[in-house]
């Protein structure tokens, strides 16, 4: 999906028509959906979702290749705003092995890269699909198991890797393309993008490819569209600060637009009691400072566009707010 985060000056070009920013987490919390089996401690489930007689039964897709012949890509839009210029210093994807439970990635190569539009037509401007960009040091346990509907297990704990992919993005549309390489030469998996009590949005559009041949994802019980976690680390210049942001596309606002309260969806390293929202007006003024709750309630402001600003004491991330 097209999934954009704003500053202060990108704030100023919009109208209440722009596309928001509407992905979601992978965490669906420490209990399945039945209340039938509670996740091991530190850990929390990522649970295919059942919604109105539909299930999803995709666990994860693949995005490998091996000594085998096997090639498979994948990829996801994002949208750099109006008004900014990302300097972009990491990615970093989400994936399982079936079966693997070590203290380290199952992985040892990544290769990933930035184009300007889809993959099947798009022109490459950071990156290629050749150099191991793989950070081990900076990656790590995700913390979750990805499960199938009330259908706990352990064996696919999943991991957030990093790449070390560098460069400038110009405001616009961007698809970022990615494969790795199993350390065992064997399969890895890439879970979606799941949100308890939902089975897909109409915006999601990630990709796949089969030895060069691009189509679009879709769950294989559900038929739902399908779209990827990732987190970028970027710099970004506003009036001449300079900033560094994570766009994480597991964050998710709801409702948006809003009239009297906004809720968030916030990746585990977020939720923390340091956490602090806050709400910044077009013209970059601190408008309203929450800590972390169950709902945000914005009734006394004006109608507009604000930026939210989510500070967990480690990362910036930042996402827009429509209040009607």
């Amino acid at each position: 999906m097209k999934k954009t985060l704003l500053s202060t000056i990108a704030l100023l070009s919009l109208s209440l028509g722009a596309q928001s920013f509407s992905n979601g987490d992978i965490s669906t919390g420490n209990t399945t959906s039945n209340g039938g089996s509670t996740a091991p401690t530190g850990y929390t489930w990522s649970e295919l979702q059942s919604v109105g007689g539909l299930t999803n039964t995709t666990l994860g897709t693949g995005g490998i290749y091996s000594s085998t012949g096997a090639d498979f890509k994948l990829a996801d839009d994002f949208t750099v705003p109006a008004g900014e210029k990302w300097t972009i210093s990491s990615v970093d994807v989400f994936l399982y092995q079936t079966g693997y439970n070590a203290s380290t990635p199952p992985i040892d190569n990544m290769r990933m890269q930035i184009l300007n539009n889809a993959p099947d037509t798009g022109t490459v401007v950071i990156g290629n699909m050749t150099t191991n960009v793989y950070n081990a040091s900076a990656s790590q346990d995700a913390k979750m198991y990805r499960i199938g509907n009330n259908n706990s297990g352990t064996t696919r704990k999943i991991w957030k890797t990093r790449a070390n992919l560098s460069g400038e993005l110009q405001p616009g549309t961007y698809w970022l393309e990615y494969q790795v390489h199993a350390t065992n030469d064997g399969s890895i998996f890439f879970p979606a993008v799941t949100i308890p009590g939902v089975l897909d949005q109409s915006s999601w559009n990630a990709m796949q490819s089969n030895a060069g041949s691009w189509a679009q994802l879709a769950d294989g019980g559900s038929g739902a569209n399908i779209d990827f976690p990732f987190v970028i680390t970027y710099t970004v210049t506003d009036l001449g600060t300079s900033e560094i942001r994570q766009y994480d596309s597991r964050i998710s606002i709801y409702p948006n637009p809003s009239t009297e309260y906004f809720k968030l969806n916030l990746p585990e390293e977020s939720l923390t009691k340091n956490t602090k929202v806050e709400l910044y007006d077009t013209a970059g003024r601190l408008v309203k400072s929450f800590g972390l709750e169950k709902e945000y309630k914005i009734s006394d402001l004006k109608n507009g566009i604000y930026m939210i600003k989510i500070n967990d004491g480690k990362n910036i991330k930042v996402t827009k707010l429509i209040k009607n």
